[in-house]
């Protein structure tokens, strides 16, 4: 009997012992020094320094600061749109006016 619990004993704190060496070894593993690719990187505006005409996009109304993809320069003012689209939309009107 004592021969069992005295194989149990040692069966246990192998297990324990294999148990807790296995997590250190995980943490030295992810306790990696971080590098500069790893960090987060934020954000850019594309025209973070540019005074616009208009805080809206003058084709759709929608406000710049949902999404800016172009802008288009006319008399020393410059005007955001959200699109591609949007801009072209403008120019064609532009263009309509200025021929009458």
């Amino acid at each position: 009997m004592k021969n069992i619990q005295t194989i149990f004993y040692v069966a246990l704190f192998t297990i324990l012992a294999a148990c807790n060496s296995n997590s250190s070894q995980n943490t030295v593993e992810t306790n990696v020094p971080a590098t500069d690719t790893m960090h987060a990187t934020k954000p850019v505006k594309k025209f973070a320094d540019v005074q616009f005409a208009s805080k809206k996009d003058t084709t759709c109304g929608m406000p710049l600061t949902a999404g800016l993809e172009d802008t288009l320069m006319l008399d020393d003012k410059v005007y955001g749109f959200c699109s591609a689209e949007c801009k072209a939309d403008f120019a064609s009107l532009l263009i309509k006016q200025h021929k009458r």
